[in-house]
This record gives C-alpha cells, sequence and structure tokens, in this order.
C-alpha cells in the first residue's frame, strides 16, 4: 500500500461525509470559505430571502410558460378549416365599427400603408370609418389629411383625421379624444403598424355577436429593416407570443388584451370608463373588464406588427411595457383580487402577467447576487436554494424543448430556433441590467417618458455608449470585487466572476453586432 492510499481515502471520506451533511442541511450558510462575521451573515440573510423569493416566482412562471406553451403547441397541431363557418352567419346584421389609430411621429409611408392594410378587409365598407388621432405638429397632420383625402377616395373608405393640441394621456388619453368623433357601436383599436389579415374584423365582430365582450388576437413580427437583429426579433414574436397570447387564453388564463389589435362593444368601452390616461391602457383596461365580469375572447386569425429593428428601440420598448406592468400592479392589483367575477387562477396569472417584464431583471440581480456571495466566501450556496436552481434549471430545458416545437410549427427549423433562442437568451441576459434599474425607478414614480418605437422603413443607428449606460456599468463593479478577492485570498471565488465576464462580453459583442 503506497503513502497516498491512506490519504486518498481519507479524504473520499470527508467528501462523502461533506456531501451528506451538505444534503441534509448542516450548512445553513451553504459551503463558506472563511469565517462569517456578524455584518456577513446579515448580508447574507438578505441575499438568501431575496434569492429564494426570485427562484420561486422564476419557477412559477417558467411552469406556467411551458404549460401554455404546449396548450398552443395542441392548438397548432389541429387540422383548421380553412374559413370559420361562423364568419358567413351573421353579415346581414353586422354592426357600424370605428377604427381608431393613434398616431405621432409616423411617416406618411407607414401611415398610408396602414390605411391600404384596412382597405383590405373584407367588413363592409359602409359599415366602418377610420378615425386618426394626431399628436403631430399642426403643419403635419395638415400633410397628413392631404394625402389620406385622396388614398381615402381611391379606396372608397371613410376616414378622417383629427389633430389634438392637447398632448396629455398618454395613448390612452389620445383614444379617449378619438372616441368623441366616433360613430360606432363597435370600437376597434389597431396601431399604426397592425397588418390584419383580411377577415380580422369580421371574425372579430361575429365574436362579439356571439357573445363575448371584447376580443383580441394573437400579434407575431414582421420588419421594414432587413438586419439580423429584427430577424431575431421576429422570432420570438412568432414564437413567444404564442406561448404568452394563445397557450394563455387557452389555459383560461388572465385574457390580457393587446393594445395593437382590439374590437369591443362601445356600451362596454363606456361601462369602464374608456381608457386611462396612462401609457398602459390595455393592461388597465383588461383588469377592469375581467373585475366587472365581461367575457374577454382571442380570435383564431393572427395580426402582424413591426419589430424593432435597432438594440436601443427594443430597450424603449420594453421598458414602457415593464412600466405598464408596475403600474397596474399599484394601482390595480387590489380590484383584480377583491373581485367576485376573477377566477383564483386568472388572479395569480394576472399578476404573473403584470411581472412577466420586471422579472427580466432576474438575470442582473442573480449576477448581482453571485458578486456579493463571492466576496463574503460562499462557494456553494445552502441546499434549499441549489435545489431551486436545479429544479429552475430543468424546467427552463422543458421549456426549451416545447418553444423548439413551436417553433417548427410558425415557420422555423430546428437548428434555426436554437440558434434565435440562444441569441434572445444572451439578448435578455444584456437587457436585464437596464430594467433591474427601471423595476426600481416604476416603484417610485408614476410618471414615465413615453416613446413609441419608430416605424418604417428607417435607417437605424449604431449603438452608442450611451445606449448602453446601464450595461456597460456592471464592468467596473466586477474589477472592484476582482480586486477585493484578490486583496483577501479568495482565489476559489473567481472563477465565478470570470464566468459573468464571459457571458457579459458576449453578450454585450451580441447586441452591438445586432443593433446596427
Amino acid at each position: 500500500m503506497s503513502v497516498n492510499e491512506p490519504i486518498s481515502i481519507e479524504v473520499r471520506e470527508l467528501t462523502k461525509q461533506l456531501i451528506q451533511q451538505y444534503i441534509m442541511n448542516q450548512y445553513p450558510w451553504g459551503l463558506i470559505t472563511r469565517p462569517l462575521t456578524p455584518i456577513s451573515q446579515a448580508v447574507l440573510l438578505i441575499t438568501y430571502i431575496i434569492t429564494i423569493a426570485m427562484l420561486i416566482l422564476s419557477l412559477l412562471q417558467i411552469i406556467v410558460l411551458t404549460k401554455y406553451g404546449i396548450k398552443s403547441l395542441g392548438y397548432l397541431r389541429e387540422v383548421k378549416s380553412a374559413v370559420d363557418q361562423r364568419n358567413k352567419a351573421l353579415t346581414s346584421r353586422l354592426p357600424f365599427v370605428t377604427i381608431l389609430i393613434p398616431i405621432k411621429g409616423e411617416s406618411t409611408l407607414t401611415i398610408e400603408r396602414s390605411l391600404q392594410n384596412i382597405a383590405r378587409l373584407s367588413y363592409p365598407k359602409d359599415l366602418f370609418e377610420v378615425i386618426y388621432i394626431s399628436d403631430d405638429p399642426e403643419y403635419y397632420v395638415n400633410s397628413i389629411i392631404n394625402i389620406l383625402n385622396n388614398l381615402s377616395h381611391r379606396l372608397g373608405i371613410n376616414v378622417k383625421v383629427i389633430h389634438r393640441t392637447d398632448n396629455s394621456g398618454y395613448k390612452g388619453g389620445a383614444l379617449n379624444y378619438g372616441l368623441r368623433y366616433a360613430k360606432g357601436d363597435v370600437i376597434a383599436i389597431f396601431d399604426v403598424d397592425t397588418i390584419t389579415p383580411s377577415n380580422y374584423l369580421l371574425s372579430a365582430v361575429n365574436k362579439l355577436m356571439m357573445g363575448y365582450d371584447a376580443v383580441t388576437a394573437v400579434w407575431r413580427g414582421y420588419y421594414t429593416v432587413d438586419n439580423a437583429f429584427s430577424r431575431l426579433m421576429k422570432f420570438m414574436y412568432d414564437v413567444y407570443n404564442e406561448v404568452f397570447i394563445r397557450g394563455r387564453f387557452l389555459s383560461n388564463g388572465f385574457p390580457a388584451i393587446s393594445g395593437n389589435n382590439i374590437v369591443i362593444w362601445r356600451k362596454v368601452l363606456n361601462a369602464v370608463n374608456g381608457f386611462c390616461r396612462c401609457t398602459g391602457e390595455d393592461l388597465d383596461l383588461s383588469i377592469k373588464l375581467r373585475a366587472m365580469g365581461y367575457r374577454v375572447g382571442l380570435i383564431d386569425e393572427f395580426v402582424a406588427c413591426e419589430v424593432p429593428s435597432t438594440y436601443p428601440s427594443l430597450k424603449k420598448q420594453f421598458s414602457r411595457w415593464l412600466f405598464n406592468g408596475i403600474w397596474n400592479m399599484k394601482h390595480n392589483l387590489r380590484l383584480l383580487l377583491t373581485s367576485g367575477k376573477v377566477t383564483t387562477w386568472e388572479k395569480i396569472d394576472g399578476i404573473l402577467w403584470m411581472l412577466q417584464f420586471p422579472s427580466i431583471s432576474f438575470a442582473a440581480l442573480s449576477m448581482l447576487i453571485t458578486l456579493v456571495l463571492s466576496i463574503i466566501g460562499v462557494l456553494i450556496p445552502p441546499a434549499p436554494i441549489l435545489f431551486l436552481e436545479l429544479l429552475n434549471a430543468i424546467i427552463v430545458l422543458s421549456l426549451f424543448v416545447v418553444l423548439l416545437v413551436l417553433g417548427k410549427h410558425v415557420g422555423y427549423s430546428i437548428p434555426n430556433s436554437v440558434i434565435q433562442m440562444t441569441r434572445s437568451a444572451l439578448l435578455m441576459i444584456v437587457m436585464s441590467f437596464p430594467m433591474l434599474v427601471y423595476s426600481l425607478e416604476s416603484l417610485v414614480t408614476d410618471e414615465w417618458e413615453w416613446k413609441s418605437t419608430p416605424k418604417g422603413p428607417i435607417n437605424p443607428r449604431s449603438t452608442s455608449l450611451r445606449d448602453l449606460v446601464h450595461e456597460l456599468s456592471l464592468i467596473p463593479i466586477i474589477i472592484i470585487t476582482i480586486v477585493i478577492l484578490i486583496l483577501n485570498n479568495q482565489i476559489i471565488t473567481i472563477p465565478y466572476i470570470i464566468s459573468i465576464i464571459a457571458i457579459l462580453a458576449y453578450g454585450l459583442r451580441f447586441v452591438i453586432a445586432y443593433a446596427r
């Protein structure tokens, strides 16, 4: 027997004993490389509470999304008839519809394109009108009026352009202003970039006449600027919205209406006092409709919306959606939870819907937590936290598989889906840092700078350091952390920091390359 063999046996026994003790949770602070001070214990306690709450919420969201993905997949696998027979039955008694489209700073080409799309609707042209509500300067509104007057005459549809001089109240304020001039018993809300199939309005109105009070449709993406970033965004819109929207409706979850396509009875809209004077008017409307017991449905059609073509544009869009969710949490959560008309599952799912964009910040938060744990000397967190982390990873893998299959059913190959999902994950990791900052800001303010995502064939500019100020802010924090670890001879935890640097470096390179 060699001299080293007893030592090897002893090491194996000690390792085995350590693992058993760890599994039995005999290391409540985790495996630590240095003695804990009272301050370190206090910091760890707060950090672990935040981590557990984050992991539980993340786990719940991933499980729900996986369920929704499976539901949507079941729908896409069904053999659908070419035309819904119900759309043929009610054409003799269709109501008059007013289509409202708020615009601000949009190119005339984009506005013309929206009207040309509306002209292709199969709904009788004498039974609908189109109202554009513009917050633009008067000289620009006049140019829009001249262009649309000529175009509407050729297309044979009734069009109005209304100039709103008081630009307060965000999109909701503009829509309420447009309602003053609307003649329809049914109100349809489109964004200027919304492209609908020809039978969209007929399908939506027939669904209303079957007993629903408001309806919407799944939306997918299209681009006018063809670059790699736009193609990635189109993939995310096409695949992920099948989960977030269709899967949610099919699972009787919270029926969130999409602001880019809403069709609702005017009397119902009046009953909920119209739109809120806020940026999140669609979510506010969804909560009020369900709290009052109104039925919200999803039609089988899907609409297309223009995707952002640059990273800064996407960040503005996501920050607006994040703020909308938190605003509604602060102002409408009580209404949702106390309503006897809303099911328990809808209440839970409504909270998850409002938190979906703030939850993007979890990636940044977990990286910051890793830095804190490394400084304190935590090599492996306590067993309950490690178990939650592993469980999250397993469910994420399940969701990944579901998304792959969904991608195939909406027209993407498996290799392409793998590439795009990897890129979207990197994108969300990088974006998680500004989302964390915006989440904290949204908790303390109700005022938010609302900026619409640029539409039409614009020339995207390159990303500047100003656009990435939040994303780059972690670099000095990482450098300081590494210096502290070296000064305290905590070399063993440095690999954690190096892994964060590698992910961020690749992600930032990816963002810059895909934002040009």
